[in-house]
């Protein structure tokens, strides 16, 4: 994946340490049912880590449960297997081994399908739950973080990639408990409920996105978490000056707090492994945490600086849990909003060079005019989200850049006198005061300054995709200025989900080689590079084709489909205050 990522699992449960929770006397009288989770890597002779042992001790607040139901995901974002990895599911209660039955069937929220084990009788609390989680030795496809990896020595994952949890829905006092006798001496486990052993209350839902990393962990700081922004990591790469990174980090937290109005003095944890292959995806915010997935750059690939580094998906992950979404929306505004305040801010609050956000707009602008889901529906786009990456990339670039016409129209609207932000912030600070924001409560506060057609303009542009939409040469002030380019729409793509095999997907129905006779579905067993499908030279394509078991030979000419697109660049001799959105 580019490393901007929708993810479907997009944020953490609030986690609120014990102590915060028992602030008075009558606080730690609250009975509740509670959760030790003891975690134990296991590594082999070469050092990686190739299972985990989970222990669950459940205590509750009635002696006897009629059942108990626990539930993992097969498939989770386009991750399989996931269930198929916890081996030897075993539940003791008082009375000894409980009898259970297990069940597959399709998830409700249609992001996959769940495992459930059932127990055959009642238990007598307190229970113990008993398994493996097995570490798979590579990753199978792209997607978020959740499945477990083992890298540098150490394992990482999320919650929903290895834990079977109970089905319950109360609050729980959780305790996160960790054996690394068989890792490396010095290493140390983190979860997104603190350094080390931790607590905290609970719903369990929150422990299935929530983060866990052990091993001999990268840190900053040194000395962990201090109460503010801290980070972990596993793995490294030529490409990365990671400690460099994570301080730049720390600083921009601070910064960005301060822009949303985020007063609170709490943890806010990130986690990154550094994977050798190339079927990562990027990374998953949370609520106050997230994990991030790089695969090894070579030296030379930056951090900062060409407006899509490390930096910059920093800053995206932490915009996602201040900026969030609207009630309804698609993600479209989730992805929209935190691209367009990545970029943005980072100019004008001085967090990268003034270049990089040049660059960051001729990305947006290159990957949506030259993307052959421009023009699509919000819903076509996402059902192709994990097969062709353009369909994922479809909601960062559409929706920031509708956000960036809409800042440039109502800086016009309003003389200069009001932003968008302004709105957008307005809206933020009702949604943290319990209003339920709405997309008719953004396009409402809108309309009083752009006037009645808000709401259909939005429809047009990143909804239905009737409506192209083109960032204003103003748009940034007297610092930038743009030129006409071209860039080249693909043919078709090939389907992420299944590596290794050249499956076409989104063949675009008018292009050469749709009229030559390739077919959505068709394995092209000749070697294609991706720069081959976005070329601007004319050439003849030979494809050996296996549809339905049969072989086919099609031969055409390309014939380029292009699009027009802004080319961004930096107007030479403007003092950097005013690129940053000063007064000249």
């Amino acid at each position: 994946m580019d490393v901007r990522r929708w993810v479907a699992v997009a944020s953490l449960a609030l986690v609120t340490p014990v102590a915060a929770y028992a602030q008075n006397a009558a606080a730690d009288t609250v009975v509740m049912p509670g959760i030790e989770i003891g975690l134990r890597p296991e590594r082999n002779t070469a050092g990686n880590v190739t299972a985990v042992l989970v222990t669950f001790d459940l205590t509750d607040t009635v002696q006897v449960a009629p059942t108990m139901e626990f539930r993992a995901p097969l498939v989770l974002n386009d991750i399989p297997g996931i269930a198929d990895r916890i081996t030897g599911f075993r539940v003791d209660d008082s009375r000894g081994p409980v009898l259970l039955t297990r069940t597959d069937s399709a998830d409700a929220s249609g992001f996959g399908y769940t495992r459930r084990w059932r127990t055959a009788r009642s238990v007598s609390f307190p229970v113990t739950v008993y398994y493996r989680a097995i570490v798979p030795p590579g990753r199978l496809r792209a997607g978020p973080p959740f499945d477990l990896r083992t890298v540098a020595g150490g394992v990482s994952g999320g919650g929903a990639g290895f834990l079977a949890l109970p089905h319950d829905a109360r609050q729980y006092r959780v305790h996160i408990r960790w054996d690394l006798r068989a890792l490396r001496r010095g290493s140390v486990g983190i979860s997104s409920l603190g350094d080390g052993d931790a607590e905290a209350t609970m719903a369990l839902a929150g422990l299935g996105s929530s983060w866990f990393m052990a091993g001999p962990l990268g840190r900053y700081p040194a000395g962990g978490d201090t109460g503010g922004f801290s980070a972990v990591w596993l793995g490294s790469s030529p490409g990365l000056d990671l400690r460099s990174d994570m301080a730049w980090a720390a600083n921009a937290y601070k910064t960005l707090s301060a822009f949303f109005g985020d007063t609170a003095q709490r943890p806010y944890r990130f986690f990154l492994r550094v994977l050798p292959e190339s079927t990562t995806s990027g990374g998953t915010a949370g609520n106050r945490s997230f994990m991030l997935q790089v695969p090894v750059r070579r030296r030379g690939l930056t951090s900062a600086g060409d407006g899509t580094g490390l930096r910059s998906i920093v800053a995206h992950e932490m915009i996602h849990g201040w900026a969030g979404s609207f009630q309804g929306a698609g993600p479209w505004a989730s992805e929209g909003l935190a691209t367009y305040f990545t970029a943005n801010l980072q100019r004008r609050l001085g967090l990268q060079p003034i270049q990089a956000f040049v660059a960051e707009l001729n990305r947006l602008s290159r990957e949506y005019h030259g993307n052959p889901y421009r023009n699509a529906t919000d819903d076509a786009a996402r059902a192709a989200f994990w097969a062709d990456r353009n369909g994922e990339l479809l909601p960062y670039v559409r929706g920031s850049l509708y956000f960036f016409a809409l800042a440039a129209a109502t800086r016009q609207a309003s003389g200069g006198t009001l932003s968008l932000d302004d709105i957008l912030l307005d809206l933020f600070a009702r949604r943290a005061e319990g209003e339920t924001i709405t997309v008719r409560t953004f396009t409402n506060a809108l309309a009083r300054e752009l006037g009645p057609g808000v709401a259909a303009e939005l429809d047009s542009v990143v909804v239905r995709g009737t409506k192209t939409v083109f960032v204003p040469p103003d748009a940034f002030g007297p610092c930038f200025t743009h030129s006409w380019t071209q860039v080249v729409v693909p043919d078709f793509a090939f389907d992420r989900r299944t590596p290794g095999v050249q499956t076409v997907v989104s063949l675009v129905p008018s292009s050469a080689a749709a009229d030559a006779g390739l077919r959505n579905g068709d394995v092209v067993t000749t070697p294609i590079s991706a720069e081959q499908l976005i070329s601007h030279r004319v050439r003849q394509m030979k494809l050996d084709v296996v549809r339905g078991g049969e072989s086919l030979y099609l031969t055409y000419m390309t014939r380029p489909m292009v699009n027009e697109s802004w080319q961004w660049s930096r107007v030479t001799g403007v003092p950097v205050a005013v690129c940053r959105g000063g007064q000249p």
